[in-house]
């Protein structure tokens, strides 16, 4: 029988068998006997992903160089991600927080708890000035992308913002709550 490529597919039965035989093999054994039972090839990066996403570790699993290669940046790192954010690292290992809840917290000097994000009034994502920096909660930035509220046109922000937490009221109210 020929043997198939898999493509992010696993079978079901794969993740426990992997579970029980990992901590005697090493991940070269463990694919040649995964590829062998499930007759599939599956290369060794992407068992390495595999086993990584459900907490597999064989027995070649090498903890210190894994925390290296997560400390490999330093804190106060920045990355942009592809929508235009900018993540800041603010501990080891791997810790990163959003730049516009950092300057948020530290101008206003208060901890954001997690549901209440911190919104651009103009949209433009690259300006931090803490006069275009407002907070919002889940509910009410929920209301804001579902009602199309955002502007370039901060006053049009502002006014958007309102009018969600006035939605949020009236719902409210209307079901009962206090």
């Amino acid at each position: 029988m020929k043997k198939k490529f898999i493509k992010n597919k696993y079978p079901k039965e794969m993740e426990d068998y992997a579970r029980k035989y990992a901590k005697t093999l090493t991940r070269e054994q463990l694919r040649r006997r995964l590829e062998k039972k499930y007759n599939l090839l599956i290369s060794t990066h992407k068992l390495t992903h595999y086993l990584y996403n459900r907490n597999i570790r064989c027995i070649d699993y090498n903890v210190k160089v894994t925390q290296r290669r997560i400390d490999r940046h330093p804190v106060g790192y920045e990355y942009k991600l592809d929508d235009g954010m900018i993540k800041v690292k603010i501990a080891q290992p791997n810790k990163y927080e959003y730049k516009q809840r950092l300057i948020y917290m530290k101008y206003h000097n208060c901890k954001l708890k997690d549901d209440e994000y911190i919104i651009f009034r103009n949209h433009d994502r690259n300006d931090y000035s803490i006069d275009n920096l407002v907070k919002v909660s889940r509910k009410e930035s929920s209301y804001l992308a579902n009602y199309e509220m955002y502007s370039k046109d901060p006053d049009v922000t502002d006014t958007g913002v309102l009018t969600a937490k006035l939605m949020i009221k009236v719902r409210e109210k209307s079901n009962g709550f206090n």
